[in-house]
């Protein structure tokens, strides 16, 4: 009889609920090591033995004062798992990139359109997490949608006649990757 015939990882998740292992384990322990991390990156009492300690101790009493406030953990709770989505999506975006596009370098606007979007997802995920009132995406309609693709369309067009000519190719292939902002 094999010693883990009857192991169910629910149960095990759930017991590790039951513990505190989500609202005060999982949240200690990543405020210390982030804090700690940081502390140690940025130096703030000197690079000896002795300031390994410290940061130690600084980071272990603000993951005790995190965890004391359950406020806090309840939103962190809400906010990490949407920003790891959001960090899944944006790797799956690069893959997808990455798979078209080979190793060519972006272009400024397309590398900060994406920052933009990177910081508005974040915000969105913060506030969601929080209660703010914030537009979830199933709120959408079809008419939503069909607005934001018209704007969007009114701006690629005023883009595409206000723009200044530039003296390269003449419509090639690697002119079109160009005016969407990739190298090629």
């Amino acid at each position: 009889m094999a010693v883990f015939d009857n192991l169910d990882l629910n149960e095990v998740l759930e017991s590790f609920a039951d513990i505190g292992g989500f609202n005060i384990v999982l949240p200690f322990l990543l405020i210390f090591a982030v804090t700690f991390a940081i502390l140690q990156k940025i130096k703030l009492f000197g690079e000896e033995d002795k300031s390994k300690r410290v940061n130690g101790i600084v980071s272990f009493v603000l993951a005790l004062f995190l965890i004391s406030q359950q406020e806090l953990v309840e939103i962190m709770l809400q906010f990490l798992p949407r920003v790891s989505m959001i960090v899944l999506v944006f790797l799956m975006l690069l893959l997808v990139v990455g798979i078209f596009k080979g190793n060519a370098a972006w272009s400024e606007w397309l590398l900060g359109l994406g920052v933009v979007a990177a910081i508005a997802s974040v915000l969105w995920a913060i506030g969601a997490s929080a209660g703010w009132n914030v537009p979830l995406l199933d709120d959408f309609t079809d008419g939503d949608i069909g607005v934001l693709l018209s704007i969007g369309v009114f701006i690629l067009v005023i883009w595409l006649v206000v723009k200044e000519p530039k003296e390269s190719g003449s419509g090639s292939g690697k002119d079109l990757l160009q005016r969407f902002g990739l190298k090629a």
